[in-house]
């Protein structure tokens, strides 16, 4: 049976995106150096996940109980895999130094691990989000974002704060109609919509006296505000700023086939992997070092190198034979990484 044939558009806003989580990993040791460098670094964090997880939400129109066991099958693609991943860094960080002894917990994830098993959860919701309307559902889902830093009982364990932070996105994502891209793609003026990015480092450069823990969304107010009763307008103002950076990103992402168009079929490889590179440099005394402009455009290019690699076809097959060896996944024209 012929592969469904995919939109380069979203392969290349998903390779795309993906630098941007390996350039803002990379980044951050060095964000004290200069103030530039700090903008820059929260203004790739206000959008840059909401937006992947909008995408992921959007391809998640097919779920269907009736069909398929959703639960079965999503904990195959996202907690199998986060389990031997929690296990591999946890595993990386005492050979590496990182920790005095090897630690294996499964409650709290490894650093950017988080993303697997909030995926679980947003596919999950389904059962509840497709049975109501999308105005009723954007809206619960808001709600819950809003409210669920109020909670100080739930925070880091099973990533539950994050899952609940970043729903509406994902929610947001599945309502869309499948033509609106259709018509974003072609609408006339939609370039106009990139001078957010310069909306979004202003105000970051003028609210630089305020947390920005805020963005990412895995802490209860409490921990991160001085006044955590106004916890609520903050998060609708990280709200806002990630669907202004939405915007302008997808603004720019080519619509037709590039030369990095195939990677984008294996980000969740890259994802996964590049935080072992990443958590190996950050061994070393880094916050030390002034980066400089030169220093910074190493770092871009070591980056999309990086992603490259990582997003490769040939590290995505030999990630599918793991995968079906270690992880169980016997479906060989099916692997976890080949879906949008």
């Amino acid at each position: 049976m012929a592969e469904k044939k995919r939109d380069p558009y979203f392969d290349n806003a998903k390779f795309l995106l993906m630098i941007l989580v390996v350039f803002g990993h990379m980044m951050q040791p060095f964000i004290e150096n200069e103030q530039w460098n700090h903008d820059l670094y929260y203004t790739i964090f206000a959008f840059h996940m909401p937006a992947f997880i909008f995408i992921s939400g959007f391809f998640a129109k097919s779920f269907d109980p009736q069909k398929k066991a959703p639960v079965a099958t999503n904990f195959q693609k996202f907690i199998v895999p986060y389990i031997f991943f929690q296990w591999l860094y946890s595993l990386f960080n005492r050979l590496s130094g990182a920790e005095e002894h090897f630690t294996f917990q499964l409650d709290v994830p490894n650093w950017s691990l988080w993303f697997l098993i909030s995926s679980f959860f947003w596919q999950i919701s389904l059962y509840f989000f497709r049975r109501i309307r999308p105005t009723a559902g954007i809206t619960i889902s808001i709600l819950i974002s809003l409210l669920v830093g109020y909670t100080p009982f739930i925070g880091r364990e099973l990533t539950l704060q994050r899952t609940a932070v970043f729903l509406p996105f994902f929610i947001i994502g599945y309502y869309l109609p499948k033509g609106f891209f259709d018509w974003f793609k072609n609408f006339k003026y939609k370039k106009l919509f990139a001078v957010g990015f310069v909306v979004i480092y202003a105000l970051v450069n003028y609210l630089n006296e305020v947390n920005k823990y805020m963005f990412f969304g895995s802490k209860p107010y409490d921990d991160y505000l001085n006044f955590p009763e106004w916890g609520f307008l903050v998060r609708i103002v990280t709200f806002m700023l990630a669907i202004i950076g939405m915007l302008a990103f997808f603004s720019l992402v080519p619509t037709r086939e590039t030369s990095y168009t195939k990677e984008g079929k294996y980000t969740l490889i890259a994802y996964l992997l590049h935080g072992f590179f990443i958590r190996g440099m950050r061994a070393f005394d880094l916050e030390n070092i002034h980066l400089g402009f030169p220093g910074f455009i190493v770092l871009a290019l070591a980056s999309i190198l990086l992603t490259t690699v990582l997003a490769s076809e040939p590290v995505g097959k030999v990630y599918n034979k793991i995968e079906r060896y270690f992880l169980g996944n016997k479906n060989k024209n099916k692997p976890t990484y080949n879906e949008s």
